[in-house]
Parts: C-alpha cells; sequence; structure tokens
C-alpha cells in the first residue's frame, strides 16, 4: 500500500479507525445531497463502506485514499477520499475498467483539493500502475465534479444509464491528463508516524 504526497495533500490508505471520519463525510448534507440523493446513511452503513474500501485494498493493492489537508507537514484536516476502483457499478461488464471516484466535505469543496488529489491520484495510475485509461462517472448535475474531471484531463465520451439514471461518463489516458506536479509515492508502513490524526 501506498502514501501519496502532493504539495497540500497526504493521501492514505483507510484503515478501521476511519470510521467516524468516513461517516462524518457520508452525513455532510452537502455529500446527501449532491451524491446519496438525499438519504442519510446510518453508521453501520458508513461502516460497511469502509469494510469494502479496506478490502478492494487488499485485493487489489490500490482503492480509495483518505485525504488530509496538511499543516506544518503533517495530515491534519480530514477533507474526504479519492482514489481508483476497479469496474464498479457504472461498468460491471468490464472487468478490466478502473474508475477515480472523489467525495469531499462542503468546507473542501470548490478550493482545488479535489484537482490536486484527483491529479496525483491519475499519475499514480499510469505511472505505478500502469493502467492504459481511468473512467468517471458524473451525475450530469454536478457540474462541480465535472468541472474538476476536466482540469484532470478527463474528456466525455458518453452518457451510461445505471438504476434509471443518467451519468456523464469520462475517460483519460496518460496522453490527455494533466501533469502532477511534486507527486511523492511512500509505502505505507514507512509513514505511519507522520499520518496520525
Amino acid at each position: 500500500m501506498h502514501v501519496l504526497e502532493t504539495p497540500r495533500l497526504i493521501l492514505r490508505p483507510p484503515s478501521h479507525s476511519d470510521e467516524l471520519l468516513l461517516h462524518g463525510l457520508h452525513s455532510d448534507p452537502f455529500v446527501v445531497n449532491v451524491v446519496l440523493n438525499g438519504v442519510y446513511p446510518t453508521i453501520e452503513q458508513s461502516k460497511a463502506e469502509l469494510l469494502q474500501f479496506i478490502n478492494h485494498w487488499q485485493h487489489n493493492r490500490f482503492g480509495l485514499w483518505m485525504v488530509f489537508v496538511k499543516d506544518e507537514g503533517q495530515a491534519r484536516k480530514f477533507a474526504g477520499y479519492c482514489g481508483l476502483r476497479c469496474s464498479g457499478p457504472y461498468l460491471p461488464e468490464d472487468p478490466n475498467n478502473v474508475e477515480i471516484v472523489t467525495r469531499l466535505h462542503l468546507a473542501a469543496s470548490g478550493t482545488g483539493i479535489a484537482v490536486e488529489a484527483g491529479r496525483a491520484v491519475v499519475k499514480f495510475a499510469f505511472e505505478h500502475l500502469k493502467l492504459e485509461k481511468v473512467t468517471a462517472f458524473v451525475i450530469p448535475t454536478n457540474t462541480r465534479s465535472l468541472l474538476k474531471n476536466l482540469k484532470i484531463g478527463f474528456f466525455y465520451v458518453g452518457d451510461r444509464i445505471y438504476n434509471n439514471r443518467t451519468m456523464r461518463r469520462l475517460e483519460v489516458f496518460p496522453t490527455t491528463a494533466v501533469k502532477c506536479e511534486h507527486l511523492h509515492i511512500f509505502d505505507y508502513q514507512e509513514t505511519e508516524t507522520i499520518l496520525d490524526h
């Protein structure tokens, strides 16, 4: 497992101690209204999702990173998560599909954190995992997410219907990805001491 560090952010794999962080994110009214169709999750649902995140890392050696804003070089303020998911629900028929997934608190939205984290994740996908492409699926009314993905280098390829809902499908390739400057990648075990939150 790896930790990603950018000028402002530290992205680390999830751990079982992140239950309250994840539930707090999923209970943010901004997230509930934009992503969760206005339905607040239970703590049990958040715990189950966190377990899925951890299992994904164990089976694939990559997944969703917990995103923290740095303060004096240390991971301090939890902003949300950003990372990669294998053949997610929007394209289940393609077992090789890898999607980028981002979810941030309202306080972190619109600050460039999603773009910075997304560029780091995409660079990791292409340079470390040697993926040929990464996809993204965005609700058409989620203009912040659409704009964020364009700033990472994604481009629109068509719509996808999922559960009677239209999703914008975007893709990014190594040749279209916007460069991520100053990305440092560390082994997770080496950095656990600096990631105390």
